[in-house]
């Protein structure tokens, strides 16, 4: 069977053949792992998510062509009102990019700095504002990288 989701998952909104819900599994769940294939992983956690886009998409697929095409007339005008929903695509955009974020790092990619020329920081003088807990450079080391006055204090 599925790896995310089961025949019996699908049971409560749609009565669907056994089989025809295996293949559709089958099917939704390899374009799935196409578009995002961390899902495959063996520590990936998130596969409730998985499971709801996947439900969310079978059933659509379920429903694609039901529906109706009814007309209307009263004397010369007639209208015709067409209720089918066609069949296009497995996945809509919005689903695909909810598999891909899946996907993406849970804060993996914070930002960092990389100090490439270590022991050149600026070093303020010992009466600067900063060493004191102001937000602005007194001393001068801001614009020269030491300190330009305040050092013999």
């Amino acid at each position: 069977m599925g790896d995310f989701i089961q025949p019996a998952d699908l049971a409560p909104f749609a009565t669907i053949d056994p089989a025809k819900a295996a293949a559709m599994i089958e099917d939704a769940e390899a374009m799935a792992k196409e578009y995002a294939p961390c899902i495959t992983d063996a520590e990936f956690a998130k596969q409730g998510a998985v499971k709801a886009i996947l439900r969310g998409a079978i059933l659509r697929w379920n429903d694609a062509g039901s529906g109706a095409v009814a007309t209307q007339s009263a004397g010369p005008y007639a209208q015709t009102y067409d209720t089918r929903q066609p069949r296009r695509q497995l996945f809509w955009p919005s689903e695909i990019e909810q598999l891909q974020g899946l996907c993406a790092s849970d804060g993996d990619g914070k930002a960092f700095a990389v100090d490439t020329a270590p022991g050149c920081g600026t070093a303020h003088a010992a009466t600067c504002s900063l060493v004191f807990g102001a937000l602005y450079c007194s001393c001068g080391a801001d614009l020269a990288g030491a300190p330009l006055w305040g050092v013999g204090g």
